[in-house]
């Protein structure tokens, strides 16, 4: 398999984790086992490789060299081909998900289980040595993921999927032509606190989406500004929309930094804590529960998921667990490839 095509098939899968609700795309990275040279390369960004962009493009003298001593520095090339099969994935693989979701919500829910739950073994086999910190560690992440999962209030997400609905429902009905006179969105009248409100949950929403295991959607709707940003997108108020992805810039950039030298300085029991982090979306993956759908025809149908419930004896059950055991399946051959290879490079 050529290392670019297998470096575009991980940011496509990366892409297409980030596209489930509830699935991570730092659980899949930290799944196939390049998380750690994906956090090291980000990190790397910084303000010399801002200066040998702009070298190129002003035409300066010896920029192309600088510039490609930066490229290989910040390991752009891998950085390169994850974004390009992360954007292909969004393109191709976003309307597909959709269906897949509505169609054959629990199968899918399965298949993306048996991925996370035999990719456990990925960060484990990364730790040296497991002693009580680690295991402490490992419990850490487990709980975080766990409360922030079950601290969701059912209503609530009831509530918010209206808004969405109403939303959705505004963005059908509104004239072609706007009225003249017609009030400004709220989300328009921006003052300097929510500007900076937009911009701590862009970089708080990114750096969660980084950690594997936690939802940063999730996170934007316990802040309380998923459905503002989204009435942002569907308003196109530029300023808004700005903000926010400046945060999730700035975000990324000094987060991952962050994660970089924790991993430099305490590998084992950070790895553990990831690995928590992972185990703990298994709840927020279970594909068996309560839900209700908000919304018609017209509008699309919004569901929300509720309480856990106990499989029933039925074809959807039956479905889920082939798709379950598919995606462990997968994963586990995956592994076996990667020993395999291994060890013909030992000999």
């Amino acid at each position: 398999m050529s290392a670019y095509f297998k470096t575009i098939l991980h940011g496509f899968l990366i892409g297409v984790a980030n596209i489930i609700p509830g699935v991570s795309g730092g659980s899949m990275a930290l799944a196939l086992g390049i998380y750690e040279r994906l956090i090291a390369a980000v990190g790397n960004f910084g303000l010399g490789t801002l200066t040998a962009a702009l070298g190129i493009v002003t035409f300066r003298d010896g920029a192309k060299a600088r510039f490609l001593d930066e490229w290989r520095r910040i390991d752009g090339a891998f950085l390169g081909w994850i974004a390009a099969g992360g954007a292909l994935a969004v393109v191709v693989f976003s309307r597909v998900m959709v269906w897949l979701l509505e169609q054959w919500h629990d199968p899918t829910y399965g298949f993306f289980s048996g991925l996370i739950l035999v990719s456990i073994w990925m960060p484990l086999k990364m730790i040296r040595r497991f002693g009580a910190v680690e295991g402490l560690s490992a419990v850490a992440g487990l709980g975080l993921v766990l409360a922030l999962t079950f601290s969701a209030d059912s209503e609530q997400q009831l509530g918010d999927a209206k808004r969405k609905v109403e939303m959705n429902r505004a963005q059908v009905e509104q004239p072609a032509t706007p009225q003249t006179g017609q009030a400004q969105s709220p989300i328009g009248q921006v003052r300097a606190t929510w500007i900076a409100f937009y911009f701590l949950c862009g970089a708080v929403a990114i750096s969660a989406m980084v950690l594997p295991g936690v939802s940063g959607s999730f996170i934007m709707i316990l802040m309380g500004a998923y459905f503002e940003v989204l009435q942002a997108v569907n308003d196109r108020d530029a300023l808004v929309l700005l903000v926010f992805m400046a945060g999730c810039a700035a975000g990324l950039l000094l987060f991952t930094r962050l994660l970089k030298w924790v991993l430099s300085r305490w590998h084992d029991p950070t790895v553990a804590w990831l690995a928590g982090l992972m185990a703990g979306s298994l709840a927020a993956l279970w594909p068996f529960r309560k839900f209700e759908s908000v919304g018609d025809a017209n509008v699309g149908f919004v569901r929300v998921d509720l309480d856990w419930i106990v499989p029933p004896t039925d074809a959807n059950t039956m479905w889920t667990l082939i798709a379950f055991f598919i995606g462990s399946g997968l994963v586990a051959a995956f592994i076996k490839y990667d020993q395999a290879k291994a060890q013909k490079k030992g000999d």
